[in-house]
């Protein structure tokens, strides 16, 4: 419900600029010195800002950056030729009518960037656009060129012989026509698409709220093309320009917002979703990031051992991490509750029975709480590795002064960051089930691919399985995988990983072109005892390594 507010709250912020603008369009500001072009100048320190504040917040690495800044400069150009025409060129009427032509360059290529950007959202391919999508690039180029040329054929905006009146008598051609339904198309496919993927990401239940800001541009859209729209001192409360700039980037918002745009902010939101009461302090003491169940500790709190009780039902479980410590709570309430019921029942109760079910009670639930422990420490011990490795990299980037040095230990941690979250998934769901749906796998590998595109190898997922595995294996499998880039981190040019089914196993295929190093022998070896076969080959600098893993958890 709070992620919806924030939504709707920030989606009002948009549409509010969007009001404000109605004072010099409407001409309730003069539209004289010292104010002439107000409104012009007003969109387009808006628009600057949203350059900025793209370059800001959307994650740097991909095409995703790089279209939503397109964007962000088109609606810039479009703001900035619609003043030329009106304000610079006015009295020149071939500069005037080519900024006019101008003027369709950004109209046309802001519904095809946002289409793109539906696309790729939440793609799972490395935020690279799939090249049988590139018809529709060179569709708007070709509609660009025959607007931009409309002077020698007139099929477009039709005039008067030698251009008399152009400006105010003129019809329009059976191209604008076609132009203006190949903009709407790319507009509506756009928010489908967006709203399809939000559908079968974890914000499914927010979908609805994409279409609000695409609803009201459209109904603003209508309003302006049939004339409808309110006027005031003879001038419609807002134009055409301004209404498309704004419905895009209030779209955008909307998916920044509900995660289908990966952002460089709010990963404090992150750690506030954890169902446990725990905290990280840096070395001072001081809370950097906290969980929604955790309780505030004082200074004397922070100095007590690991295993102190902090109140009379809560233990405190402190660990040293690079940088500062990790705090958790642990609620004995209910452990305290049964040992006091118990104590009572040995004092007061004479019937064995009761005696016997409050000691299995208590015995059940101390079980959970060792098991729970078992599986963080097991968590803990499995990521060891990564999690050194992660500490190096934090301190390589403290030390060094190269940006670029920066950079590769940023990327690298945080696709390591990612394979700790994936795996740390992968166990919890293998204590509930032997077996996991091949989904989660694929899930797992995506996301470590995602972030291996970050880092500026490419890589590419395909599943084309439908199935159940043993939980054992596909955490093996994933581990093995991880291991693999690993080992080739610096030399990898290209990863691409595929699920299918054959018989009774599932066949999980990687391709890893100029790998230098596979898989220790010693390594393998466990993975074959362990129920995984595994098939290597070299061909050509291009590593294929295929592990075959046993259908619904059944033995090898």
């Amino acid at each position: 419900m709070n992620e919806v507010k924030a939504t709707l709250k920030r989606m009002a912020a948009y549409f509010l600029l969007l009001a404000i603008n109605i004072i010099p369009c409407a001409n309730i500001i003069s539209d004289s010195f010292p104010t002439r072009n107000l409104s012009t100048i007003y969109l387009l320190a808006l628009c600057s800002c949203l350059i900025l504040y793209y370059s800001h917040r959307v994650a740097s690495s991909g095409g995703l950056s790089a279209l939503t800044k397109a964007l962000s400069w088109m609606a810039l150009l479009l703001i900035l030729l619609r003043g030329i025409k009106y304000s610079a060129f006015a009295q020149v009427d071939v500069l005037a009518r080519h900024a006019w032509y101008l003027y369709y360059v950004p109209m046309l290529l802001l519904p095809l960037f946002l289409f793109y950007i539906s696309l790729l959202v939440s793609s799972g391919k490395g935020y690279h656009l799939s090249k049988g999508w590139y018809w529709t690039a060179a569709v708007t180029v070709v509609f660009i060129l025959l607007i931009l040329t409309n002077d020698s054929h007139q099929l477009v905006f039709c005039f008067n012989s030698n251009f008399s009146d152009w400006n105010n008598d003129y019809s329009y051609g059976i191209l604008f026509y076609v132009i203006l339904v190949w903009r709407y198309t790319l507009y509506i496919a756009a928010v489908a698409v967006l709203i399809i993927k939000c559908r079968v990401s974890s914000s499914k239940r927010n979908a609805w709220i994409i279409l609000i800001p695409f609803l009201i541009g459209m109904v603003l859209n209508l309003l302006l093309i049939t004339g409808k729209m309110p006027k005031l001192n003879g001038a419609y409360l807002t134009e055409l320009p301004e209404v498309i700039v704004f419905t895009a980037a209030a779209v955008l918002e909307c998916c920044m917002q509900l995660g289908l745009i990966p952002t460089n902010t709010d990963y404090g939101k992150l750690f506030n979703k954890f169902s446990i009461s725990a905290q990280i302090t840096d070395k001072g003491g001081v809370p950097v990031y906290t969980s929604s169940m955790a309780k505030s500790l004082t200074a004397e709190q922070y100095a007590m051992q690991s295993g102190s009780r902090t109140d009379d039902h809560t233990v405190m479980r402190k660990m040293a991490i690079p940088g500062g410590f990790g705090f958790w709570q642990e609620d004995m309430t209910e452990l305290d509750r049964l040992n006091a019921e118990l104590n009572e029942s040995k004092e007061e109760l004479s019937q064995e029975a009761e005696l016997t079910r409050l000691r299995n009670e208590l015995k059940e639930k101390q079980t959970i709480t060792e098991q729970r422990t078992k599986v963080y420490d097991e968590i803990a011990k499995r990521t060891e590795r990564q999690s050194q490795a992660i500490s190096k990299l934090a301190k390589t980037a403290r030390l060094s002064l190269d940006s670029a040095v920066k950079e590769s230990c940023r990327n690298q941690i945080t696709l390591l960051g990612a394979y700790i979250k994936r795996y740390a998934n992968l166990m919890l769901l293998s204590q509930e089930s032997e077996v996991l749906e091949i989904g989660e796998l694929g899930l797992s590998v995506s996301e470590v691919l995602r972030y291996l595109n970050f880092c500026g190898t490419p890589g590419e997922f395909f599943n084309n399985a439908e199935c159940e595995v043993s939980a054992e294996a596909a955490i093996l499998a994933f581990e093995a995988f991880e291991r693999l880039l690993e080992l080739n981190y610096g030399s990898l040019r290209g990863v691409f990983v595929n699920l299918s089914e054959q018989d009774d196993k599932v066949m999980f295929k990687l391709t890893l072109e100029n790998a230098s190093r596979l898989i220790p022998e010693d390594e393998s070896r466990h993975l074959n005892r362990s129920g995984v076969m595994i098939d290597e080959s070299v061909e050509d600098n291009v590593a294929y390594i295929c592990f075959a893993l046993p259908k619904g958890g059944e033995a090898v």
